[in-house]
């Protein structure tokens, strides 16, 4: 495994907030899973691979669909595919493994993905090696996030805690949430690795922080997942209590009958291995 594949699978194995705080995170992206699995029209009966699986939330739902086939999740975290075991009560294979340089077995019809793409290393060999596992008719549908401008319910808490936090700047060639941002590089992509017939789709909706909750409790979720949190750990001079209430004093003005909401956009991206174009 290469190194910045080592770096992903130690940053990972640190993240708790994916463990301790799976039912919110369940309720916060639920409707973009869904999505995309709806963007694949009826699959019962095919053997699906899902990637980046997390806590299995999707591979769940998935299971749920296919019917007389069948649901592998792969992630690189055995933390939170300890939870997926768990919740999958031993009807569903998770595999701990890197996407990028492993697939498990196939061939598999469909390849899925709920925000589990944006980290590979070389998304290129990634996808090849996907595209490699498959059967000779396969689909992929997966969703991966539009830029930080497209994503309030990322950046308005990030921002407000940044009087206090100096966060680094992104390296646009560093995988993070935003590095599949850019349609015409997704195409480039996936094309690149052997897959036809991509097609990109917009989508917006607004997202419930905490799955739910008021803005306290939601400042709180939002700093558990934010890069600010990492810069607190490791600088004893910043309470994180104080940074929580920066977060929180910028949530009143999107709250709605007491849950908090902001917009989000992602991408729908849907491709699949057949040689002409369909009609």
């Amino acid at each position: 495994m290469n190194e910045s594949n080592q770096a992903q699978r130690d940053y990972w194995r640190t993240r708790l907030a994916w463990v301790e705080r799976q039912e919110q995170m369940d309720l916060q992206l639920g409707v973009f899973g869904l999505a995309a699995m709806e963007a694949l029209g009826d699959i019962s009966g095919t053997n699906v691979l899902d990637v980046g699986c997390g806590c299995g939330h999707t591979t769940l739902q998935l299971n749920e669909r296919v019917g007389s086939g069948s649901v592998v999740g792969v992630d690189i975290s055995e933390k939170l595919l300890e939870v997926a075991r768990r919740r999958g009560s031993g009807a569903i294979e998770f595999i701990e493994a890197d996407a990028q340089s492993h697939a498990p077995q196939g061939p598999y019809d469909i390849i899925f993905s709920r925000f589990g793409v944006m980290f590979f290393a070389d998304p290129i060999a990634a996808f090849r090696n996907l595209r490699a596992s498959t059967s000779e008719v396969a689909k992929l549908s997966m969703v991966c996030w539009q830029g930080p401008e497209q994503n309030p319910w990322m950046t308005v808490p990030n921002r407000a805690a940044m009087s206090l936090v100096d966060l680094p700047p992104r390296s646009p060639d560093a995988p993070d949430p935003f590095s599949f941002a850019d349609s015409d590089w997704v195409r480039e992509i996936l094309e690149h690795a052997g897959w036809t017939n991509v097609d990109v789709a917009d989508f917006r909706t607004e997202v419930k922080i905490g799955g739910g909750v008021n803005s306290r409790l939601a400042a709180l979720h939002a700093y558990e997942f934010s890069p600010v949190k990492a810069v607190v750990d490791s600088d004893p001079g910043i309470r994180s209590d104080s940074v929580v209430d920066l977060m929180e004093a910028a949530l009143p003005p999107h709250q709605q009958d007491g849950i908090v909401l902001l917009p989000a956009a992602a991408r729908i991206v849907t491709a699949d291995t057949y040689t002409e174009s369909r009609p």
